[in-house]
């Protein structure tokens, strides 16, 4: 089956809009209260993981790559990998705009542009804001002021005693977008994009798609010589959160922990089996400042959760935003698509441009059309 699909928008939905609480705040519009403080996260690793260093040595096809690693040689997750695949879940299921979304493929030779509205384009001025805006920032060229994002994520630092190695491999070449295919990247009807893509998982006792040398398409490696960290392989990561107010709060809280039947994917080689991550919250500390200053006591605002109480504290917020925020044809989208275990039978690789997009067969069809055919 095809690596990927997409989460559906609903076109007669358009993102809720409204000014955020700024940073200075202790108490939001007509006294609601902001929700301030930080969330302890394990990330567990599922398949096989690896994080390219954009500082990294040139392709050396005797040498594999390396996932990146801090100044202090220790493995990590970028913070800036994490935050932005958070915020696509929050835009996903919390209806934000489309924040990354540009349109134009293939040297401006497909345009879909005009195929999304353009309620649902980035927000470009800092007193109307989508969920996703007001929660991790708004910075967009032209825009009426900028905001900045009320979540900081650290990189996530891995566990010196759950360091493992998965042997070195070459990866499959990895596919340029066919956006040309537009049975794929459009809805149904035509009338407007298929929604936001996301990969799907592969089974956990499968073996990422390999090859046995790297591939060169027009003088370039179309594939890279890799040794990702192996499965159980665990990190840690801070998530330090200011100011958010009930719907952002809980949008965030839903991002990180989704079901307990989904996972995140994140990192290189995706649509190839590498990136399936659990993410576990363990701590959760909420500061509630317009306490702190006007009370004393030895907690002075501060609360702290772990284990059930946590857990309990997580479902009564995310039951709230599942009811009346969530849009709930995402939800059973991303469900579908980030199903852990995924399900059972299915190969997840490319259709060959041979085999599928140059044929005749291949009009019309779409990506669940591809599930028995590969």
């Amino acid at each position: 089956m095809n690596p990927y699909d997409f989460a559906r928008i609903d076109w007669n939905r358009p993102p809720e809009r409204r000014a955020p609480a700024w940073h200075h705040r202790l108490v939001g519009a007509g006294g609601q209260h902001l929700y301030t403080g930080h969330l302890d996260v394990e990330i567990h690793v599922e398949t096989p993981l690896f994080i390219a260093d954009p500082r990294g040595n040139p392709l050396d096809p005797r040498k594999p790559a390396l996932s990146i690693k801090n100044k202090q040689g220790e493995y990590i997750i970028p913070g800036s990998s994490l935050k932005g695949m958070l915020r696509s879940v929050v835009e996903t299921l919390g209806n934000g705009c489309l924040t990354l979304f540009d349109g134009l493929y293939e040297g401006d030779r497909v345009n879909y542009r005009r195929e999304v509205p353009e309620v649902f384009q980035h927000c470009d001025t800092n007193t109307k804001l989508c969920i996703a805006c007001r929660t991790f920032g708004m910075l967009k060229e032209g825009a009426q002021g900028v905001f900045l994002g009320k979540v900081n994520i650290g990189d996530a630092r891995v566990d010196a005693e759950h360091i493992y190695h998965y042997d070195p491999i070459y990866t499959k070449a990895l596919m340029n977008p066919k956006p040309h295919h537009d049975s794929f990247y459009l809805d149904e009807e035509r009338r407007h994009i298929a929604g936001r893509k996301f990969y799907f998982h592969h089974p956990p006792d499968r073996e990422p798609l390999t090859e046995s040398r790297l591939i060169f398409m027009a003088g370039k490696p179309a594939n890279r010589y890799i040794q990702p960290l192996d499965r159980d392989t665990r990190f840690h990561v801070r998530i330090d959160f200011t100011n958010l107010e009930a719907d952002e709060f809980a949008a965030l809280l839903l991002a990180v922990a989704l079901k307990e039947d989904m996972r995140h994917k994140i990192g290189y080689a995706k649509p190839l089996g590498l990136g399936s991550i659990y993410l576990f919250p363990t701590h959760l500390k909420l500061v509630d400042y317009a306490t702190r200053y006007t009370r004393l006591g030895q907690t002075r605002g501060t609360t702290i959760y772990e284990e059930d109480a946590l857990w309990s504290f997580l479902d009564e917020h995310i039951d709230k935003f599942s009811a009346h925020h969530l849009l709930q044809i995402a939800m059973d989208d991303l469900s579908r698509i980030w199903r852990w275990p995924p399900e059972p039978g299915v190969d997840y690789y490319y259709p060959s441009k041979r085999d599928w997009f140059d044929t005749e067969e291949s009009i019309g069809k779409r990506i669940a059309d591809t599930k028995n055919t590969l």
